[in-house]
């Protein structure tokens, strides 16, 4: 597993939030035209979701004839004209099902190499939860 500390999961969104979070406020500010609204700094998924999703990518695969190899996670934003009016300009992340590049090699010269290539005709996951509130940096305790 590729694992990190919370120390070091802390230091990674406390740079986020030092070299990217005023700017994204910005944007969020012109696009929206409201100073006090903030730009989301992390995005939730339930476990039973994240399963859900993978056993979804799973079965799609398979009915496809397609060996899924992994998710790629994309940042995104909204539109300032969402309609879910608690998203509009707000970042988010996204997943979506990749397949070993053709002729790629793993570890022990098979082919299937991490990474890959996107699967675009298996439905992505989106539409995480912000955090409580959008702006609360790691780690969050209610």
């Amino acid at each position: 597993m590729k694992l990190i500390t919370p120390q070091e999961a802390k230091e990674l969104n406390q740079n986020f939030i030092k070299t990217r979070s005023k700017e994204l406020d910005k944007i969020v500010e012109r696009e929206t035209g409201n100073p006090t609204k903030k730009d989301a700094i992390s995005s939730w998924f339930s476990l039973e979701e994240l399963k859900e999703y993978i056993a979804y990518v799973e079965a799609q695969g398979k009915a496809k004839n397609i060996t899924v190899n992994g998710l790629r996670v994309y940042f995104g934003a909204y539109a300032k004209n969402d309609k879910k009016e608690d998203k509009k300009a707000l970042s988010t992340v996204f997943f979506v099902p990749t397949q070993a590049a053709v002729g790629s090699l793993n570890k022990e010269g098979v082919e299937g190499g991490e990474g890959g290539s996107d699967v675009d005709s298996i439905d992505g996951m989106n539409y995480g939860t912000s955090g409580n509130p959008p702006q609360a940096p790691y780690p969050q305790i209610q």
